[in-house]
């Protein structure tokens, strides 16, 4: 995180924090450029110049030598410094670096109740954009930072480790699902509770519609559904969604295979958009032909033609949770070995119009 404000304009006005300047000569520069000539890290070079982290004297003194070549003076108000803090709160969604929101309605549920949360304590929301090696982070004075669904083995998470900020994740990153606090759903528990209500409804083939980034509700969902068809001795018909795709070839592919699926559970809201569409391609009936499960409430479940069946996983209620959490951590920074505090959210399943239980159904 960049801890330094850029050197005085030829106004003499400060230019804000993290701006980037001229890299040349003595008029000026960003903090790559700083760390650049001085043959390190962005991390270790704001390390250096604000006097915190593990940095060898000669390192440090090479760096604080290019800051004083470039007019670049410390930050006094800097969340590093000293431990002073900004009232600063980061959120971001790693969803999106895969080609897009995938859920607009859970996002801003979250992002909403966070906000007002956090306002609550003084402290304002950050929305930062989505990048796969952090760089936004960089030239933010942020006390810490809630970061949605993050990927497996997620690089941000391990560059705001690398920079002593305090992270909360709403979802896990699967590899590291205990180094950090997180708030979520029990998704395994909530996969259950649809292919249950399927199963209830008579259907015979219930197939599975995924995404492939590896994050932490894929997973759960694939696992989840995997152990129920073996436990019910159903066929398991699973596909899954390229990352940045609108998952309608995953869709076709279920439903044009020998024995396809008479319902599925389709893990995200807009999964359940194209899966529709694909049913009206192939003149199929929902529900009659295809039952339909999302795994997310929102506006499209809601106002489709059939409604779609889908779970509330009370996103105001993982927003407030990730806020309390995050400014918790930030006011009581744990010891070094101790277990990050872990929050568990329950789902509730909405039954609408693309799902109905047939004359003689029972549970299976």
């Amino acid at each position: 995180m960049s801890d330094v404000t850029e050197p005085h304009g030829p106004h003499g006005v400060d230019r804000k924090p993290g701006r980037r300047g001229a890299g040349g000569g003595g008029g000026g520069g960003g903090l790559r450029e700083v760390a650049r000539r001085a043959g390190v890290s962005v991390t270790t070079a704001s390390h250096a110049l604000n006097g915190v982290g593990r940095v060898g004297a000669d390192t440090r003194e090479r760096v604080l030598a290019v800051a004083r070549d470039l007019g670049y003076r410390a930050n006094p108000n800097a969340r590093g410094l000293r431990g002073a803090r900004t009232g600063l709160l980061g959120i971001t969604h790693r969803t999106s670096v895969e080609g897009g929101i995938t859920d607009i309605e859970y996002f801003v549920k979250i992002v909403n109740a966070a906000t007002w949360t956090a306002l609550d304590r003084d402290y304002s929301l950050v929305l930062v954009p989505p990048s796969l090696d952090g760089r936004p982070f960089e030239s933010l004075p942020l006390d810490g930072t809630i970061v949605i669904d993050p990927l497996t083995d997620d690089p941000l998470l391990t560059r705001l480790s690398a920079m002593g900020v305090p992270v909360v994740t709403t979802g896990r990153d699967l590899s590291r699902k205990d180094a950090f606090p997180w708030v979520d759903n029990e998704l395994s528990t909530c996969a259950l509770a649809a292919l249950d209500h399927l199963a209830a409804t008579g259907a015979e083939r219930v197939g599975l519609l995924t995404g492939s980034t590896g994050q932490s509700y894929d997973e759960d969902a694939a696992r989840a559904y995997r152990d129920w068809c073996a436990r019910t001795g159903r066929p398991v018909l699973l596909d899954r969604a390229e990352p940045g795709t609108d998952s309608t070839a995953a869709a076709r592919r279920l439903l044009t295979r020998p024995g396809r699926p008479d319902a599925l559970y389709v893990v995200m809201e807009k999964f359940g958009f194209a899966t529709l569409a694909v049913c009206r391609e192939l003149g199929l009936s929902v529900p009659e032909d295809v039952q339909i499960v999302v795994g997310a409430d929102g506006e499209f479940a809601r106002s489709s033609r059939p409604a779609l069946t889908a779970l509330d996983l009370a996103p105001e209620s993982i927003g407030r949770q990730a806020a309390e959490l995050l400014m918790n951590v930030i006011g009581n920074l744990p010891e070094p070995g101790a277990i990050p505090e872990h929050r568990l959210v329950p789902a509730k399943l909405l039954e609408r119009e693309s799902t109905r239980r047939r004359a003689g159904a029972g549970r299976s």
